[in-house]
């Protein structure tokens, strides 16, 4: 009776998983169409896009901001923006195996980061983010910890803003995972295989590395050295990668607090947070994960509220839907997880007892 119960739990939750996927899937691409549409068809949106952009900053190694001159309009800018969040799109479609496929294999296969298809893993891990951080910017108000909010200066186009808000994930990510985490565990790997045939002279060296600051898991696995997808989340991860993991999350939180902008100290711990989520999907997927990670928290929201201002009807429903659907599904989701992770370490801290410690997927 309890084996049936535990089965019939396990179809109806992978059913939910797949259906919140789904949906999750239409509301990107929704938000994603979205952008351009309200940015060129909108007289405010016009009148920001013909603004011209004198450099663009980017930051390296989480400290070091280099602005590039440049000199082109706020338009060209955002539609950059947007093409390199379709090609991060377009490559999770394509992951392990396909969203398709992980839709199609629901009920037969598991649901882990080794096997299963970007796109589908990630709502459960936004939505489980997105309720997690509300419940932690609520505790810490109770306990006198403010959080603040971004802020902007007085009469700031809200296409300015969206420009901003959409450019961060990108440089953001480029700062803090894949240069901080990827370039050095692809250093790493160098050392560890510097005998190794496959990163002989200098080119070799290079596309390593440059492979590395992309997707840490395809450079580990070109050379054989334990991946995610062969090992596991827990074993597919290095101890180096988890500290740089960790550290960057570190310096990710305080960098919004100490930055200003109208955070205040409790945005450290939710940016910790975030930060730490980001760096996992970084090394276990890859930096187009990370990117569509942080895109969900500073794009989408955005872009579904601005289309409910400027069109309502639909729009305000969608809008609704899916700050609800996020909501609701986060609990459920990251009370799964808990509980999921609670009876693992118990089997794991039993099976150490007995003197048979296996560490299970």
């Amino acid at each position: 009776m309890l084996e049936s119960l535990r089965t019939t739990a396990k179809v109806l939750g992978k059913g939910l998983a797949a259906v919140l996927a789904v949906f999750s899937i239409i509301s990107y691409l929704v938000s994603l169409a979205l952008g351009p549409i309200l940015f060129f068809s909108t007289p405010d949106g016009l009148g920001v896009a013909t603004r011209t952009i004198h450099q663009i900053p980017v930051l390296f190694f989480m400290a070091f901001d280099v602005p590039i001159p440049a000199a082109v309009s706020v338009g060209t800018m955002f539609l950059g923006v947007w093409v390199l969040f379709v090609v991060c799109v377009v490559i999770a479609w394509l992951s392990r195996g396909g969203f398709l496929n992980s839709i199609n294999g629901v009920l037969t296969k598991s649901i882990s980061f080794s096997k299963t298809n970007f796109l589908f893993v990630m709502p459960l891990a936004s939505c489980a983010l997105f309720f997690a951080t509300i419940v932690i910017t609520q505790f810490q108000a109770t306990q006198g910890v403010q959080t603040g909010s971004l802020t902007f200066p007085p009469q700031t186009s809200a296409y300015v803003i969206l420009l901003e808000l959409a450019f961060a994930p990108l440089r953001e990510e480029f700062a803090f995972r894949i240069t901080s985490i990827g370039i050095p565990v692809g250093l790493f790997l160098l050392v560890l295989y510097r005998n190794d045939p496959k990163v002989s002279g200098v080119k070799n060296s290079l596309k390593l590395v440059l492979l590395a600051m992309f997707s840490p898991e395809y450079a580990k696995a070109k050379l054989g050295y334990r991946s995610v997808a062969g090992n596991g989340l827990f074993r597919g991860i290095s101890l180096l990668e988890w500290i740089l993991i960790l550290i960057t999350s570190m310096v990710f939180g305080a960098a919004h607090f100490l930055l200003g902008g109208g955070w205040e100290i409790g945005k450290v711990t939710t940016a910790f947070m975030a930060g730490f989520v980001f760096g996992i999907m970084f090394v276990a997927y890859g930096a187009y994960a990370a990117v569509l990670m942080h895109w969900f928290f500073n794009y989408y929201f955005t872009v579904l509220d601005m289309a409910n201002s400027a069109y309502g009807g639909a729009f305000s429903a969608l809008s609704n839907l899916a700050v609800l659907a996020n909501y609701g599904a986060g609990q459920v989701v990251l009370v799964v997880f808990l509980l999921i992770s609670a009876v693992r370490l118990g089997n794991y801290l039993t099976a150490r007892v007995a003197g048979t410690s296996t560490v299970s997927q």
